[in-house]
C-alpha cells in the first residue's frame, strides 16, 4: 500500500473522529439545554413558593403594624384615663378636706364633743336605755364619732338567737341559716 492510501485512510479517520466529536458536542449541548430547562422549571416552582412566603410575611408585617397602632392607641387612652383619674382624685381630696373642715366646724359648735374630738355621752336616751343615735333632726351621725355600741341595733344586742350554739360550731355538716341559727344536715 502506498502512502496515498494511508493519507486517505488518515483523512477519513480524522473526519470520522471530527464528526463523532461534533455530534457528541451537539448531544452534550442538547443535554445541557434539557438540564437547564429542568433547573428553570424547578426555580420557577420555588419562585412561586417564595412569592407565597413573601405574601405571608407582608401580611404578618401588616398585622404587626396594626397591632402596634392599636397598642399605641390603647396606651394613649390609658394615659388619658390616668390623667382623668388623677383629676378626679384631686377633686375628691379637695372635697374630703372640705368635709373634714365642716366636721371640725361642727365639732367646735357641738357642746357634746370634747376638745380632743371625742364624743361625750349624750344625756338623752331612748326607751331601751340605749343612747340616742344622731345629732340632728335627720338623725345623721358623724361617722368619726360612731362607737361600736352605737353602730349596733339595740334589739340585736339582746337577741338570744344571735348567740351561737357551740355544739355545732365544730360540725362541718351544720350550716348556719341567714338568722345565724344552725341547721341540721337534713334541714338544708
Amino acid at each position: 500500500m502506498d502512502s496515498a492510501v494511508w493519507i486517505i485512510i488518515a483523512i477519513v479517520v480524522a473526519l470520522v473522529l471530527l464528526i463523532v466529536l461534533v455530534l457528541s458536542m451537539r448531544q452534550r449541548r442538547q443535554h445541557q439545554r434539557v438540564k437547564a430547562q429542568e433547573i428553570r422549571e424547578n426555580a420557577s416552582d420555588q419562585a412561586s413558593e417564595v412569592r407565597k412566603r413573601e405574601a405571608v410575611a407582608e401580611e404578618s408585617e401588616a398585622r404587626a403594624r396594626q397591632a402596634r397602632a392599636e397598642a399605641d392607641a390603647k396606651a394613649a387612652e390609658a394615659k388619658r384615663l390616668g390623667e382623668h383619674a388623677r383629676t378626679h382624685q384631686g377633686r375628691a381630696a379637695e372635697s374630703r378636706q372640705e368635709v373634714e373642715k365642716e366636721f371640725a366646724r361642727a365639732d367646735k359648735l357641738d357642746p357634746d364633743v370634747a376638745r380632743n374630738g371625742e364624743r361625750r355621752r349624750p344625756v338623752h336616751g331612748d326607751a331601751t336605755g340605749a343612747p340616742m343615735q344622731g345629732n340632728g333632726p335627720n338623725q345623721d351621725l358623724d361617722p368619726r364619732h360612731v362607737t361600736s355600741h352605737q353602730s349596733q341595733d339595740a334589739r340585736q344586742a339582746h337577741d338570744p338567737r344571735q348567740t351561737q350554739d357551740t355544739r355545732h360550731a365544730q360540725d362541718p355538716r351544720v350550716v348556719q341559716n341567714p338568722e345565724g341559727n344552725p341547721l341540721p344536715p337534713e334541714g338544708r
